[in-house]
């Protein structure tokens, strides 16, 4: 078996700055004269070459397609705004126009109402006249008894302070 004082000599070699610096070198120059090790080294660096250039190529070709959606993002943002502008100045003009032409059909109902007579005012004319007519005709009425002559005057009085 192992004694203690031998795995402690092995590990104080290891230890060792200069020993271990050693040892990595001699293992280092064994693997890259180990024959497949460099033919294995040789493709992989050709081929890790090619992937490099492939995907900056790529890269490039991405950098420049954003470029260019970029560029036609904004103007196709551009046009929108001002169609947009466009629009809204449009819709205003055609509100203003519509009321002008809502006020002028108003202007041109009233004048039909008026030369026809329909409007509110000429309408409670017409009810009074129709009133004052009825009030009339009452009195032109025969003669009844003195009860009835009595209170026609009453009403007649109170129409005629009500106007």
């Amino acid at each position: 078996m192992f004694s203690f004082d031998q795995i402690i000599k092995e590990f104080s070699k290891l230890l060792q700055k200069d020993y271990l610096q050693t040892e990595l070198s001699r293992l280092r120059n064994e693997l890259q004269e180990f024959e497949p090790y460099k033919k294995l080294q040789e493709p992989t660096q050709k081929h890790l070459s090619q992937l490099e250039k492939q995907y900056n190529s790529v890269v490039k070709q991405i950098r420049s397609k954003q470029k260019e959606l970029d560029k036609e993002f904004n103007t196709a943002l551009k046009l929108l705004k001002k169609r947009r502008s466009e629009a809204e100045s449009h819709i205003k003009d055609v509100q203003k126009l519509a009321l002008d032409q809502k006020k002028t059909i108003e202007k041109t109902i009233r004048k039909k109402i008026k030369v026809l007579g329909l409007s509110k005012k000429a309408a409670s004319k017409k009810s009074k006249k129709k009133a004052k007519k009825k009030t009339t005709k009452t009195s032109s009425k025969k003669k009844t008894s003195t009860k009835k002559k009595a209170s026609k005057k009453v009403s007649k009085k109170t129409s005629k302070s009500s106007k």
